[in-house]
């Protein structure tokens, strides 16, 4: 059963529609003024009552015919006869449609130039690192990251872009801040990898490995780099158990495969001609630990 509306939320109503036309926002205000014109067809309201909320209604209306968009389209502005609000709550409801399709493609058309422009600024840009213009590419990356805040993503992509232009401290800050908003962000992962990698910041890279695998979790092409790190320390027990790892999640991976074999002669026991045990769980993978493992998904690093 509808529920009858009260002689109150019909002057609600009209309160409301009265306050949006004041910060201009004609959709609200045609929709609050629809509901109330609603209110009267199909509630039964006589008396005091209802020549209040006509008095309200006219005062609305007025509001309404004064908004900039409402007085090009209709210069003489809306006009409704009382006993007739059937009608108008149609008028109404078809301007609100017509208005809120062109607001949408307005919305659209400037997003459509707003991202042109962040394009061509991001070619830019890269350009300039390119050509080894690295201040010049950081205050554009910078006004652009502060401009294009509201883009989802911006920092990771003006990361990303930068550690593949070989700026590796400078595409840190960015990585860093995507990161703190997303934390399942595999692109600004990848590249907080890649930089640290690059900078020869072998702790910093494992690091930040050990906390994608946690964030995002374990995959077989972060085994592979974590046991590539072990093996520039010559730690040959984490470069095989990595490496290893990285084989049982894909039997045909030929750079674990090659990892593995070199790993294999140095864990030799002196005495008995076996290999040591490599540790079932590693403290530098997501394995580490009983919380790490409660979900595992797949990077495709």
């Amino acid at each position: 059963m509808t529920k009858k509306v009260t002689a109150k939320e019909i002057r609600e109503d009209v309160a409301r529609a009265r306050a949006y036309a004041k910060k201009s926002d004609y959709l609200k205000t045609l929709l609050c003024l629809a509901n109330a014109i609603r209110g009267l067809v199909t509630s039964q309201i006589f008396g005091t009552e209802k020549f209040e909320i006509y008095s309200h209604l006219d005062e609305a209306l007025r509001d309404l015919n004064k908004m900039k968009m409402i007085k090009r389209l209709f210069p003489k502005g809306l006009k409704y006869q009382r006993g007739k609000e059937r009608a108008f709550y149609q008028t109404l409801m078809r301007l609100h449609k017509k208005l809120g399709e062109a607001t949408e493609k307005a919305r659209q058309t400037k997003l459509r130039k707003r991202l042109s422009v962040l394009d061509d600024n991001l070619i830019k840009a890269a350009g300039l690192a390119k050509a080894g213009d690295g201040l010049e590419a950081r205050k554009l990356y910078r006004k652009i990251s502060e401009y294009f805040q509201d883009i989802d993503g911006i920092d990771s992509d003006i990361g990303n872009r930068l550690a593949l232009s070989g700026m590796f401290p400078e595409a840190i800050e960015y990585l860093n801040r995507a990161l703190a908003e997303k934390a399942s962000d595999v692109r600004a992962h990848n590249a907080l990898i890649l930089c640290y990698e690059g900078m020869n910041e072998e702790e910093k890279a494992m690091e930040a490995i050990k906390e994608a695998m946690r964030r995002i979790g374990a995959s077989e092409g972060l085994y592979v780099r974590l046991a590539k790190l072990h093996l520039k320390k010559r730690d040959w027990g984490q470069v095989y158990n990595n490496a290893k790892a990285a084989l049982d999640r894909n039997p045909l991976n030929a750079e674990a495969a090659k990892l593995v074999k070199q790993a294999e002669p140095k864990i030799f026991s002196g005495g008995g001609g076996k290999t040591a045990k490599p540790a079932a769980k590693t403290s530098d993978t997501a394995a580490g630990s009983a919380d790490d493992q409660k979900e595992t998904h797949t990077l495709n690093f």
